[in-house]
């Protein structure tokens, strides 16, 4: 999967082996929302997985976020 990742301008961070709900977590960051949401969609279409994603912010983009707020 990481040179899906790689090939589509993206980065994988972090891969974990988890215990309970989920069998694995990997966190990945891409170039965009767009190249990200064709990677699940390529992942999805091998028809063994299931995903589950989050969007998150960094620090900065938070408080840029909360900044912006009346």
């Amino acid at each position: 999967m990481e040179q899906v990742i790689q090939k589509a301008g993206g980065k994988l961070i972090g891969f974990y082996a988890t215990m309970g709900r989920y069998d694995l977590v990997m966190i990945a960051e891409g170039p965009s929302d767009e190249v990200a949401f064709g990677q699940l969609i390529t992942l999805g279409m091998l028809g063994n997985v299931r995903t589950t994603t989050l969007k998150a912010f960094t620090r900065q983009e938070y408080a840029k976020i909360l900044g912006k707020l009346p």
